[in-house]
């Protein structure tokens, strides 16, 4: 369970995130909203223990440890952090990021074979700039179901690749409903669709949500009839 209580982020100039709280736990997926691009980076690496918190504190299982948290934590397709470059084709970039996850001794997989074995072969020869909205939610979704060192996944600002909520939420609501390797799974997002009923919570908000079912499907959680734009 991720537990984050009056979480708080000092800037040089203005605060990076103002006092936020929420609750999450294994096998659930939350969005959390944070109104610019520098302060869901800042959330992002503060939930994974990338970043210290001027305040607050983020635990999990408990443990507030930082050190513990980066152990199980991984904070996916970051802008100006981890995310493709536009330099970059898609095997490249695929190569880098298995390179920062724990394989047997000699047996990472070659990037080419790796994306064959996830169905992602018409993707191998892409440059960064050809990649569709939704080539790209498939690319950093099964990347993250790969690290299997990685029980808490934080998706940064994943709206920015699709117009709508509907384009990328399902992917990670199967992350986190694995049933070999359920997760948990934090989108930070510029914007909460209305048609969300899940677990939310608002950067500069510090009380709790109240709590939602872990037994409801996608369908009962997400009413696309009721859809809004979600724009990064």
């Amino acid at each position: 369970m991720l537990e984050v209580s009056d979480l708080q982020s000092k800037g040089r100039h203005a605060p990076l995130i103002y006092p936020t709280s929420f609750t999450v736990e294994l096998g659930e997926i939350i969005l959390v909203q944070a109104n610019t691009q520098l302060e869901r980076s800042a959330l992002s690496l503060t939930l994974t223990g990338r970043m210290k918190p001027s305040d607050g504190v983020v635990s999990w299982n408990g443990n507030p440890d930082g050190k513990d948290l980066r152990k199980i934590a991984a904070i996916v397709d970051a802008p100006d952090i981890n995310e493709m470059e536009s330099h970059m084709r898609v095997r490249d970039y695929v190569s880098e990021m298995l390179s920062y996850m724990p394989h047997p001794f000699l047996r990472r997989p070659k990037a080419s074979a790796w994306l064959e074995d996830n169905g992602l072969e018409d993707l191998d020869d892409l440059w960064d700039e050809q990649l569709t909205g939704d080539q790209r939610i498939r690319l950093v979704t099964a990347l993250a179901r790969h690290d299997e060192r990685a029980d808490l996944l934080v998706f940064d600002t994943p709206s920015r690749h699709a117009n709508h909520t509907s384009a990328w939420l399902p992917s990670l609501f199967d992350l986190a409903r694995d049933e070999e390797h359920p997760r948990t799974v934090v989108a930070v997002v510029p914007h909460i669709s209305d048609s969300w009923h899940g677990l939310r919570a608002v950067v500069g908000e510090p009380t709790r949500s109240p709590h939602v079912p872990t037994d409801l499907s996608l369908d009962e959680l997400f009413d696309p009839q009721q859809l809004q734009e979600t724009r990064a």
